[in-house]
């Protein structure tokens, strides 16, 4: 298994790191790394499973009957989008990881009884039933809940405390979001499910006591409508909630916090007075680097943001700014554009893709490199939007990505005792 499997994959990851112009040390570890996570997730599992069987053909077997029920379980609880999101909290997020070291403990100790059982005694009857039951075990695993996870990765916290002062209040004297009627609502939405038909709404949120160069995430939150009957009704999993401070910025920022409405569920109280709860899982990130490269491509090597590169799109509206390493993957990072006789910016775009597992990045395809980067557009093709740096200045620029990591994780409730839902879908610029 180590030398027909793992070599070669370790071997591939470290010369493709090495030959990318990455450090010697760090792509080993990282190759190694891989391999590792794989072995403990993947190769130890099956040798197990293999001996179980006497043949290629019962081990197809077994295999097929045992992701086919699995397979079965799984989509008759994951009915719906809603449905997974309540299932598997975790997925999706920077709490992934607790999740997935949890699945590799039940395989790896169901694993270690199975090859003894095998190999020592030849109880392969009793050997088959534990496999059938570490299956459904593993798959309860990913059921982990929000909150055991959540409470694990904010005992991990590097500055616990330091969002203390931080504050979420809704604001209604902000009013309505208001769009250019020009421009799809897919610009304002960011990633909505369309296949189930919703109502888009915009709370104005007003964030203060953010520490200087810091941003903000929420993980994950959850959204309670309480009618005036009593009844309670849950809202969907939406968009994260983002905001951040830089140098120039106050500790003072003003959101809109997207939901995406179920129609028939909007449609019967929309009119109504209702009350608002949010439960608000967050995380707080801090400013610990800055890297820029010439807007024009650019090519230099970071010891922290790895190999980067800048270069024009083929339809030359934005430049695109490219990492890669093989360290730990970064929490937050900010892009822009700045012209620097000038120091005029593009407006910045603020990602978060946060991973926040303690140890070196694990991860099973492709490799064991670690991409990083965004499209910083200068130029829009329909010509409604005008940017200050736009490619007659492209020369003079340079592209600047920002780095976040991680320091606290705490949870904020949003109450707003009366609302209705109908005055807060997005306006049309011109109302």
């Amino acid at each position: 298994m180590v030398l027909l499997a793992q070599c070669p994959i370790l071997l591939a990851d470290f010369l493709e790191a090495a030959l990318s112009g990455l450090p010697l040390g760090p792509s080993f570890a990282a190759a190694a790394s891989r391999s590792a996570f794989l072995s403990l997730l993947v190769d130890v599992p099956f040798l197990a499973f293999a001996s179980l069987t006497r043949n290629v053909l019962e081990a197809i077997t077994g295999g097929v009957a045992i992701f086919a029920g699995v397979a079965t379980l799984m989509v008759i609880l994951d009915s719906g989008t809603n449905m997974r999101a309540v299932l598997h909290p975790t997925f999706g997020t920077g709490m992934e990881w607790i999740t997935v070291s949890a699945l590799i403990v039940v395989l790896l100790s169901a694993s270690a009884i199975l090859v003894a059982l095998q190999y020592f005694r030849r109880r392969t009857l009793v050997s088959r039933y534990l496999t059938a039951a570490t299956a459904v075990c593993g798959m309860l695993t990913t059921l982990m809940p929000w909150q055991p996870a959540f409470a694990i990765q904010k005992s991990l916290s590097t500055a616990p405390g330091s969002a203390q002062s931080i504050t979420l209040a809704f604001d209604p004297n902000r009013g309505r979001l208001r769009r250019d009627e020009s421009l799809p609502l897919l610009t304002y939405i960011g990633n909505a499910n369309y296949n189930n038909p919703t109502i888009s709404l915009f709370l104005p949120v007003h964030i203060s006591g953010l520490p200087a160069d810091s941003g903000l995430q929420s993980d994950l939150y959850e959204l309670r409508v309480v009618e005036s009957s009593g009844r309670i009704d849950r809202i969907p999993l939406t968009p994260r909630l983002t905001a951040q401070r830089n140098g120039a910025g106050g500790p003072e920022q003003n959101v809109y916090q997207y939901l995406a409405v179920e129609g028939e569920l909007y449609k019967r109280i929309k009119d109504q007075p209702v009350r608002l709860e949010i439960d608000y899982s967050l995380t707080l990130f801090k400013l610990t680097a800055s890297r820029a490269l010439p807007a024009v491509n650019g090519n230099q090597h970071f010891a922290d943001a790895g190999w980067c590169e800048t270069r024009i799109n083929a339809t030359e509206t934005a430049v695109g700014f490219r990492c890669v390493k093989v360290d730990r993957r970064p929490g937050c990072l900010t892009f822009f554009l700045e012209h620097i006789p000038s120091g005029q910016k593009n407006p910045e775009r603020f990602v978060c893709d946060a991973d926040y597992e303690p140890y070196l990045g694990w991860q099973l395809i492709p490799d064991s490199l670690l991409r990083t980067g965004s499209n910083l557009p200068f130029r829009d093709p329909s010509g409604l939007a005008k940017y200050p740096v736009d490619g007659s200045k492209l020369q003079d620029s340079r592209a600047v990505m920002q780095v976040y990591d991680a320091i606290d994780h705490f949870s904020r409730k949003l109450v707003i005792p009366e609302i209705r839902l109908i005055d807060w879908e997005a306006a049309q610029a011109s109302d």
